[in-house]
């Protein structure tokens, strides 16, 4: 029963680095995109800090997804999915 338990919880916390690790590939994308456009020439000032503001937060979002990833692997270690597929 222990086996079935430790690979249950190896594959769910797979599954949660997996997620965040496919979000931060997609902010890392999001903030690459939005620095590629601050380079336009002749964009005018607004919209060269409207674009770094923008590149600024795709690449702040990763940090609560970090933290969200840690909160996970705590319930996964303390067995609250397992206690919530009994009911």
């Amino acid at each position: 029963m222990t086996v079935s338990i430790e690979s249950k919880r190896r594959r769910q916390r797979r599954q949660a680095v997996l997620g965040v690790t496919m979000f931060a590939l997609f902010q890392a994308a999001c903030v690459i995109c939005f620095a590629a456009l601050c380079f336009i020439p002749d964009l005018p000032r607004w919209a060269f800090r409207l674009f770094a503001a923008l590149a600024g937060m795709c690449g702040l979002l990763v940090v609560p997804a970090l933290v969200v990833l840690k909160e996970r692997f705590q319930e996964i270690e303390g067995g609250e999915s397992d206690a919530a597929a009994d009911y």
